[in-house]
């Protein structure tokens, strides 16, 4: 018995099923005129379903599309910023090459001004401080090209001399270094004294108190020490110190960037000494009936 109402549900089940929507399908297309009370019942039912199921169907549609732009534009974005990377990692690497080239045609100009013996030497690796500043430099010149303490100089002043030589390479002793000493003079007043390095991209040199010093007053290589050529430009005087041993201490900043010093010069040979006998005038020629004393 109870299998048999079972039975007779499930094919009331499928029958509803099958007729209530042919039901409903041949209410919407029948014309309003010809709708019964039953036609209006099911219309009065199902209209706000059909606008609820609408409405979820467009609400979902929305979505998705929502969701499909967002997807695009994220992959766009993507796409956007590799592009611009790279265009960053190309305007890196042209402005680098820019430097390069401004340096080369500066170290250029000043070997064609030069009156002593260069060699060119280029950077091949540096050594830096744990604050990541340069406090040694290595140059593609060894044995046989250079030798210990040949001063080093750039188109913009002194870096250094050379501490020590291998094969292969030597290494650059800079002026900030403490163990560098270097004879310059301040231009402006003559005062002399000896730079040393104390580090962190910085030099000291004291002067006598009685000579005038500004700062921003250049400092120059004095050339007395044999050493560096005189003339070349060291730094600028950064800070004045009046000491009670009658000394002014000033504070010099180099005006070589050593991080960005790649192409520099050797100085194999000081210019030849001026002949003192190229300037002086000529000798009168001697008068009538006179020979000249030899």
């Amino acid at each position: 018995m109870a299998t048999s109402w079972r039975k007779i549900r499930d094919a009331l089940v499928v029958v509803g099923l099958l007729v209530v929507p042919l039901l409903l399908v041949v209410s919407f297309l029948r014309t309003p005129e010809r709708l019964g009370p039953f036609d209006r019942a099911i219309r009065r039912i199902t209209v706000p379903l059909e606008a609820g199921v609408s409405y979820a169907t467009r609400m979902v549609g929305a979505f998705f599309e929502r969701w499909i732009l967002q997807a695009k534009l994220q992959e766009e974005n993507a796409v956007l910023r590799g592009q611009m990377r790279e265009l960053e990692r190309e305007v890196r690497s042209l402005r680098a090459l820019a430097e390069e080239n401004e340096e080369l045609r500066r170290a250029l100009q000043m070997r064609e001004k030069a009156t002593e013996d260069l060699l060119v030497a280029e950077r091949v690796g540096i050594e830096q401080s744990p604050h990541f500043r340069v406090i040694g430099i290595r140059i593609d010149r060894g044995r046989g090209q250079v030798r210990e303490d040949m001063p080093v100089i750039s188109a913009d002043g002194v870096v250094g001399r050379i501490d020590r030589v291998y094969d292969d390479y030597s290494e650059v002793m800079l002026v900030t270094d403490p163990r560098s000493r270097v004879a310059v003079e301040l231009p402006r007043t003559r005062a002399q004294g000896i730079l040393f390095g104390v580090g962190e991209d910085l030099c000291e040199v004291s002067v006598p108190e009685e000579f005038d010093v500004r700062e921003g007053d250049l400092v120059q290589t004095s050339g007395v020490d044999d050493i560096f050529p005189k003339g070349q430009p060291v730094g600028a005087v950064t800070a004045i110190e009046v000491r009670p041993d009658g000394t002014k201490h000033l504070e010099v900043s180099p005006f070589v960037a050593f991080d960005r010093a790649f192409v520099m010069w050797v100085v194999l040979a000081p210019a030849p000494a001026a002949d003192p006998l190229a300037e002086r005038p000529p000798a009168d020629p001697p008068a009538a009936g006179f020979s000249a004393v030899e």
